[in-house]
Order: structure tokens, then sequence, then C-alpha cells
């Protein structure tokens, strides 16, 4: 279903006027029905557009950035989030309540998301499987896409910076009581950087993109309506890089089409109905010359199809109670280089949820979801929330739930072996006949693990726990606090289950681990004077295997020591966790806004700890500290002034202006960026 199209559902199949207010604070993604922030009993966080534009922030990795609890993390194919510790490939990427597509090792790029005609984003931490399935292990961030108003609206905007980044965006739509339509362009371009220049290698390539949006609308009457809505993305990449002194040159393409169609329509004055249909399709490509002597060096490709119908039904009982409930089915299918031929998989899922409010103060929720796949074992996902509001200004909240994530095709299907270092790294249901025909070549020297006693891959799961409160002491202020841990079961990790000739490793997947990621975060703003507010934000975090735990209480586990050299066992206190994570990250702002002389401005702070990045005593862990990298400080910082009735803005924006790099551990971080833009509006009621 459209979740944007339920949260103006008091808007558009109504004339109360007094339901339009309210829907400032209504927030869909946490229960996929319309419900006021302070009620909902799971972490959840939302940034508005006027947020956004305010801190001149285009990309969405520019803006998860800033967030509390959240990490935004390099890989060679972008940038990716983490929530409570997971890794972003656990976290589902949605816009208008329909997921994203295109993670070829786990990560979905953040960076090809662009803003700038988005009403706002929904960001709910922890579980959601019982509601969305797999991805949705460690949370989901749902961007909500603008309703046009009545009349003919549009904007442009303009923005120019550091590494000749540019960002244009045209927006415009047309909306009257029954029609609405709108359409939005977008062309995103860098000419690249390089951290370290002597290498002669680009860190990130030169590339420009571009980003089409079409939505169409159309309301029969009060209780019917339909709508339309398409984007395409297409992004080019100019790759120019040394290895062993070739120069190797060539393009990689990627690209996006996705298109959806859903009905909506209101029974009884109890019942709606909503079906949706979605298609997307995601393709990368790339051909590698070797400029020595004009030979391929590399040439791959991707593709991948998905298709999903679903049918959702929202009854409004009596007594507060309200069932909501969907079937659906989905297909996906994947052809690419690394993969024996076309791959595919189908799924079937059932959801229901309740949500009873037995006591004015007391609202709770139970729903579960059941997911039939065509590879793995079938999945139950339960939760159990509930919230109390004790007053006006207090409201305590507490969530229990499963969540899983289920093999995806490279952990099942891939087929690589690396030419160049000579490794192999072979999915589940490979590794067994392509073992068998590097044997029959002579190219194994040892066997680990004979593929044939492999039990078959699960899907990861999870049970999570969430309590906190949100609290608002007196006018201005609001203050929330969330403690949550998760317990992982079955993760899925890569092993050697063999050794080639050449000394090199052969790879598969196993379900192996026992995980568990815990700890605090909690926000706080203050708005004073008029014009002024400050806030802050900060995560506590422990993520830890527990195999080792137990491992190192047994004394087995050992390393070396960094200054004498020694082999020494390892202490509890020493063990630093689960890779990339930090124990502590934290954020700080101060911003001013004066509607009288159109001044914006605003001075942002992200801290993020040291974290385990490398295993240089070979034990497998970290627990050195020239095994991490050191904690920094980001200052990111805006100004804007407004002119001609709010409907020019000139901005400056500064991201790192303390110029912090790490080049050996942080790709993503290209030093001080500076950026000048400019946005025009205009409107016709």
């Amino acid at each position: 279903m459209t979740l944007n199209a339920k949260a103006q559902h008091a808007d558009t199949l109504s004339t109360d006027t007094s339901k339009t207010k309210k829907l400032k604070e209504v927030v869909v993604t946490a229960t996929r029905t319309n419900k006021n922030l302070m009620q909902v009993p799971m972490p959840v966080t939302t940034i508005s557009n006027k947020e956004i534009k305010n801190r001149g922030l285009v990309r969405l990795n520019e803006i998860l950035n800033e967030q509390t609890g959240l990490s935004v993390l390099p890989d060679a194919h972008g940038q990716g989030i983490q929530i409570q510790g997971f890794s972003p490939d656990y976290t589902m990427i949605m816009l208008d309540g329909l997921p994203l597509i295109g993670r070829t090792t786990g990560i979905l790029d953040l960076s090809r998301i662009t803003t700038n005609n988005i009403e706002k984003i929904e960001i709910v931490k922890g579980p959601v499987s019982s509601l969305y399935g797999s991805e949705a292990m460690a949370g989901v961030i749902n961007i909500i896409s603008a309703t046009p108003p009545i009349g003919t609206t549009g904007n442009v905007s303009v923005r120019y910076g550091t590494n000749k980044n540019a960002d244009v965006s045209l927006n415009g739509a047309y909306a009257t009581k029954r029609l609405s339509i709108s359409g939005f362009a977008n062309r995103y371009s860098s000419s690249g950087y390089t951290l370290v220049p002597e290498s002669g290698s680009a860190t990130v390539s030169p590339f420009y993109g571009y980003t089409l949006n079409g939505s169409l609308g159309y309301k029969f009457n009060d209780r019917t309506q339909i709508k339309f809505q398409v984007r395409d993305y297409t992004s080019t990449a100019d790759n120019n890089f040394l290895v062993d002194n070739d120069r190797i040159t060539g393009d990689g393409t990627e690209k996006t089409l996705s298109a959806s169609a859903g009905l909506t329509h209101r029974f009884t004055d109890k019942f709606t109905g909503d079906v949706r249909l979605y298609h997307a399709g995601y393709s990368t490509k790339s051909l590698l010359i070797n400029n020595t002597d004009n030979s391929v060096y590399d040439e791959t490709f991707f593709d991948q199809n998905f298709n999903r119908a679903e049918l959702q039904g929202d009854y409004k009982s009596i007594n507060g109670l309200r069932f909501t409930g969907g079937v659906g089915g989905q297909d996906e299918s994947v052809r690419a280089t690394r993969y024996n031929d076309k791959k595919t998989f189908q799924s079937g899922y059932a959801y229901g949820q309740a949500d009873w409010i037995p006591l004015k103060k007391l609202d709770v929720i139970l729903g579960g979801r059941f997911d039939a796949h065509s590879v793995y074992r079938s999945q139950f996902s339960p939760k159990l929330a509930a919230s109390y509001q004790f007053s006006d200004k207090f409201v305590l909240l507490a969530s229990t739930g499963k969540g899983y994530k289920a093999p995806d095709f490279r952990q099942l299907y891939l087929n690589f072996n690396n030419a160049i270092v000579g490794y192999s790294v072979f999915g589940y249901e490979e590794a067994a006949t392509e073992l068998k025909k590097l044997q029959d070549q002579g190219q194994i020297q040892t066997i680990l693990i004979d593929p044939a006693t492999l039990q078959r891959l699960n899907a990861e799961s999870s049970t999570a726990y969430n309590f906190g409160f949100r609290y608002k002491p007196f006018k201005g202020v609001m203050w929330t606090v969330n403690a949550f841990r998760n317990n992982i079961r079955d993760l899925i990790d890569s092993q050697p289950i063999a050794i080639k000739t050449n000394g090199q490793s052969v790879f598969s997947y196993f379900n192996i681990h026992d995980v568990y990621t815990q700890g605090a975060e909690t926000d706080i703003s203050y708005n004073f004077l008029t014009h002024w507010t400050v806030a802050g934000g900060m995560q506590y975090l422990e993520a830890y295997d527990q195999s080792v735990l137990d491992k190192i209480k047994a004394g087995q586990v050992f390393g070396t020591d960094q200054a004498t050299r020694e082999t020494i066992k390892v202490k509890k206190s020493q063990y630093g966790g689960l890779l990339n994570r930090s124990k502590y990250m934290a954020n700080a702002r101060i911003a001013y806004q004066d509607d009288k002389t159109g001044i914006i401005t605003s001075i942002r702070a992200i801290y993020r700890g040291r974290y385990g990045f490398s295993d240089v005593d070979g034990n497998g862990i970290v627990n050195r500290d020239d095994e991490y990298v050191k904690g920094y400080v980001l200052f990111n910082a805006s100004v804007s002034k407004l002119f001609l009735n709010n409907q020019l803005r000139l901005q400056v924006t500064g991201e790192n202006i303390g110029n912090y790099k790490n080049p050996g551990a942080i790709s993503n971080l290209a030093g001080r960026l500076i950026y000048a833009g400019v946005t025009y509006n205009f409107n016709k009621q």
C-alpha cells in the first residue's frame, strides 16, 4: 500500500480541516496507519522537509549522518546506514512505503537518493519485520514524497560547491480537489576526489546521475482514489585507477526504474481497503580496459527485478480497537556475471495487527507476519508494543518483537573467482559443485569443511526489546530516551572451507554466530527566546559476539602484546566487540531562525567514538589500540536568507568544516566541503 496515501487519508477523503492540521505530528511507518507521534509505542524519529531545507542538505546520506544513533558507513559500492549496531543490509530503505532495491553487496547507496521533493523522513528503530518482512531487522527508513496543494506549484533549486559538486532540481505540480499531477527532475554530478594523490587513483571517481519522478493521483469521489508513481535513476561513473602501474579506465553505469499503482477505497466509515502493484528493476554494467595493451581488465553486469502485489484492509472497531491486515506475494530475480544462471525467489506473506486503546491513556499493539519462501524456511515475526500516557507531557513506551533477514542471492548463489588475488567465494547452493570442479582441476590443497556436511542456510533472526519515554517538561522542550537489546541468531558469515594450491582460500557462507547489541540513546531539544533552538543526542552501544566472549572466559583466545610482541591471553576488557561499531556517538546543534528578517542559520557537531577497524595480530577480533580508528568530530554549518515573501532562498552550507580526513579508514570523508545554493518557489492558486 501507499504509506503516504494513508497518512493523507483523513485529508483526501474528508473535509474536516481540523484533522489536516494534526497531520504534522502523524507518523505512518511504525504501524502502517496514521498515528500521533506521541502515542506510537516504538522508537520513531521524524525529519521534516523544513528541517532538511534549513540545514542545506540534499542527499539522504547527508541527512542521516546528523541523526542520533545512526552512522553512515562507506563501502566500495556506496554509503549505507548502521542502526543499533546492525550492518547496513539489515535496514529497509523505502520510498512511499515501497522498498528500494539495488543491494549488490548488501549496501543500498544512500547518496544516490535526493530529498528535494519530499515531505518528511520517518525512521523506526528496532525490528519491523512484523509489518515489512526481510531487511527490516534493524529498522525502517521511509522517505515520504510531498503531496501537492491545490493550485500550480513548483520550485527550482541549485547547489554547487567543492569538487565541482553540482545538484540541480526542478519540481512542478498541479492539483485540484480531484486531480493531482507532479513531476520532479534532478541532476547530480561531481568531479570526484582522491584522498591519496600519490596512488594515482581516485577515491571516488567522477560521476553524473539523473533522477526523474512522476506521480498522478485521481479522486473519483469521497471514498475512492487512485495513484500512479514512476521513478527513474541513471548514474555513470568515469573509472580511472592504477593496478601494478597499469592504468585502468572505463565507464560504470547504474540504473533503477520503478513503477507502482495503488487504489484506495473506503467501503464504510470504519473499513478502508488498499491494493498496490509494484515493479522495480535495477541494473549495473561496467567495462574496464587496461590501457597498457587495450585488453579487457574486467567486465561485469548485474540485473535485478522485483515484483509485488499487495492487498491491505484497515477496520476501525468500537472501543478504540483498530485492525490492520494484509496479504501479498512477490517475485524477485537476478542475472549477474558472478552467478551461473538466472536465479529467482518467490514468496507469499500475510500480516495482521490489532491497535487497541482499552483505556484513554493506554495504547497496546499486537501483530505478526508470516512469510513463506521458495528457498529458505518460513518465518513468523510477532511483535507486542504498548505506550502509557501519564499526562500530556509524559509517555512511557515499550516494545518487543522478532525480526529476520533472508539469505540473499549472493549468500546462496555467488560464484566468484578472483583472477588477480586468487581466492574464491561460493554461495551455499554452489559450494559443493564449484569446489568439486576446483578439485578436478588440481587447484585444491586441503579441504577444511566438506560442503556436503553443511546445514541449509536459515534466515537470520533477532529478538529485540525497546523501552523508553517521551517527555515535554515545559513548553519548547522535548526529551526522548530509548534503551534497546537485540539478540541475533543464525547470523550469516563467510568462512574458509578449503585452501588452494596457491595458498589462497575458498570461502562459503554459514549460520554460525550468537551476537547481541545493546545500549541506550537520548535526544533533547529546547526552543527559547522565540528564534533559538539548541538540541543534542547521544548513543551508547555494545555489540559483541557471544561465542568470542565464551572463549575469552575459557582462556582460549590469544593475541600479541602491542609493545612486547609476546603472546598473551586476551581479557574481556580488551575485546572491542564487532568491527565498525562505536561505543559512543553524539551530536549537538544550535539554530537561529527569524521569520521577520528571513535569516536562518545553524551549527552542528557530530562525534563518533573510536571503533574497531582491523585485526592486526591475526586472532580474528579487535583487542589492541592499533586495531582501532580514533574518534573524531565533524562540524557542519549553514546560513540562509529568504527573500520575496519566502519564495527565494540563498544559502551557504559547510560540511566537515574542520577538514578532518582519515584516508586509510574512512573513504567517504573528502575533507572540507563548501556549497552555495539558491532555491526559488512559485505557486498559483
